[in-house]
């Protein structure tokens, strides 16, 4: 009895192990963008693929620099485990490299959990080679899906019309 368990034991962990491996393999690919031919990220991606080379240039300013409005963020802590967001980006869009790391801080600042997060980095036709999102229908980036209760309630496109703060907070209070 005591091998057949043993048995187990070693394919569960041997699975848990391969699983992690083909994860952190598909995370954070690279591509080459067809405009500039360098190098930008696509599909499944994390923060570690942000903060690397030319990516953590950008990333680290706008997110330092990126002044929170306090009031607002406040209040979203009462949403903070209500709700997930998927983000479609872009590493070569200029409206990616600002809104994006502006977002994560609030999400940082409201202590939102990176498990309830996708970061999707598209190219120029916002498509990847190592993700599908046709059923997203995005056609601006960044664009910011917020779902509640694993169904859409609101997104923002390209830019905040007010913030990104009050933007969220006007979705997650519906």
């Amino acid at each position: 009895m005591k091998s057949i368990i043993s048995a187990k034991l070693f394919v569960l962990l041997c699975s848990i192990i391969v699983s992690t491996n083909i994860m952190a393999q598909q995370m954070n690919q690279k591509d080459v963008d067809t405009k500039t031919q360098q190098e930008i990220l696509s599909g499944n991606c994390n923060r570690s693929g942000l903060l690397n080379g030319e990516f953590s240039v950008f990333y680290q300013k706008e997110y330092a620099d990126y002044a929170l409005d306090s009031s607002t963020i406040e209040r979203l802590k009462n949403y903070s485990d209500k709700f997930n967001v998927s983000i479609v980006m872009a590493t070569w869009c200029d409206d990616s490299r600002e809104q994006v790391p502006r977002f994560l801080k609030i999400l940082d600042e409201m202590h939102f959990s990176e498990n309830k997060l996708s970061l999707i980095c598209v190219n120029r036709d916002k498509k990847s080679k190592f993700t599908n999102i046709d059923t997203l229908k995005v056609e601006k980036v960044p664009t910011f899906i917020i779902y509640k209760n694993n169904v859409e309630a609101g997104r923002i496109i390209e830019t905040p019309k007010q913030t990104l703060e009050k933007d969220l907070f006007e979705i997650l209070k519906k």
